[in-house]
């Protein structure tokens, strides 16, 4: 847990500099970054495991190609261009119809009056792009990534070999003006009424999953995230708790610091959060992340994200033909890089899921149809 938050407001330069230098310290001695490492069974390195559990979180490092990284940030540039100029419009600033409108998250940190089409002028943004929700069915680098043999193989040896998916959405923190993530804990449901985590220290128990950052900028103390190391054992709303405002610098927290190719694991359960971005440095980073099959089925919670963008909730109780048929994301992702990749050894998914795997046209229609798009089924935890 935390000890006494400093109550500073991170956009003031006092005393910044003291409390970054301070944070990089502590989280290079942590010893949880590296390259993954595998033994001989394909299970990641027993280090690493144990590493990500005693702190809730690990930083592999140079997982994506620079090639990979180029194709993700080409793709997502185009859907930035593509943005409305207000979140419910469907005309971008060039006057074309928005591919995927309703699925954009605009502000900054001014959190200024987003301005109407008629006030935006021909090559103005009305406001900047926040986050892009359920990027797989928009980008064909992004469904790839989600299936990069070595993330699934580090999946496997912490959820199990029939692992299930969670949410996808993108993070762009503009330079100068990125808005910031307030301090949270995103896991809601396997907690004992005295707030103590199910998750043992072994990673046994039902579980909130974890959110893999995979990066394609560099993400510094300054535009990126921030994790309180081992926070993920109790959780701060419990018994009427509440959790801090991003204006404090809490002093156990350290930077989650990502090169692009790099891919950052949190605990879900753990408590994170990022700063405004004033920075010169837009930061883009692809969420992602995955459950334990038996943590979701019949797990019953609020789903935040099962919806077109943030905002909305409901009640929910997982069943196994929910879970399954959101699952076939995964071998869909599979066989989309495949194609990409031919040379390359893919992952084989040994879970379960209904529908086929196999990703061609007919499947691209089948994951957004309106209405029963994929992310209908996202699993909240």
């Amino acid at each position: 847990m935390t000890g006494t938050a400093t109550a500073i407001d991170a956009a003031s330069d006092q005393s910044w500099e003291e409390y970054r230098e301070d944070g990089i310290r502590r989280a290079l001695a942590l010893g949880n970054r590296g390259p993954m490492r595998f033994d001989k069974r394909g299970v990641l390195a027993q280090e690493q495991l144990d590493a990500y559990r005693q702190h809730g979180f690990y930083v592999f490092t140079g997982v994506l190609s620079a090639d990979e990284c180029a194709e993700l940030q080409a793709e997502f540039t185009e859907v930035l261009d593509n943005a409305p100029l207000t979140e419910s419009g469907d005309l971008d600033r060039h006057g074309r119809p928005v591919r995927f409108p309703g699925y954009y998250t605009l502000g900054n940190i001014r959190d200024s009056r987003i301005k109407q089409p008629e006030e935006a002028g021909e090559e103005e943004q009305a406001a900047p792009v926040h986050l892009v929700s359920h990027p797989l069915m928009m980008m064909d680098s992004a469904l790839r990534a989600y299936a990069h043999p070595d993330i699934l193989r580090m999946v496997a040896s912490v959820n199990g070999e029939d692992f299930v998916p969670f949410h996808e959405s993108i993070f762009n923190k503009d330079p100068g003006e990125g808005a910031p993530t307030p301090w949270h804990q995103d896991g809601r449901t396997h907690w004992t009424e005295d707030g103590v985590a199910l998750e043992q220290p072994d990673g046994s128990g039902k579980t909130h999953g974890f959110n893999l950052s995979v990066a394609w900028s560099k993400c510094t103390p300054e535009n990126g995230l921030w994790v309180v190391p081992g926070s993920h054992r109790r959780w701060r709303l419990a018994n009427g708790g509440s959790f801090p405002p991003i204006t404090e610098r809490l002093p156990d927290a350290v930077p989650m610091m990502l090169e692009p190719g790099d891919v950052g694991m949190v605990n879900r359960s753990s408590l994170h959060g990022s700063f405004p971005n004033r920075t010169p440095i837009r930061r883009n980073t692809m969420v992602m992340g995955f459950h334990k099959r038996d943590s979701a089925i019949g797990a019953e919670t609020t789903n935040v994200h099962a919806f077109r963008k943030p905002g909305s909730t409901k009640a929910i109780k997982y069943s196994e033909d929910y879970v399954l048929r959101r699952a076939r994301m995964i071998p869909l992702a599979i066989d989309a890089r495949r194609q990409r990749f031919p040379d390359e050894t893919p992952y084989h998914y040994r879970g379960s899921y209904l529908g086929d795997g196999h990703w061609n046209e007919r499947a691209r229609a089948e994951i957004a149809v309106e209405g029963d798009e994929y992310w209908q089924r996202d699993i909240t935890l």
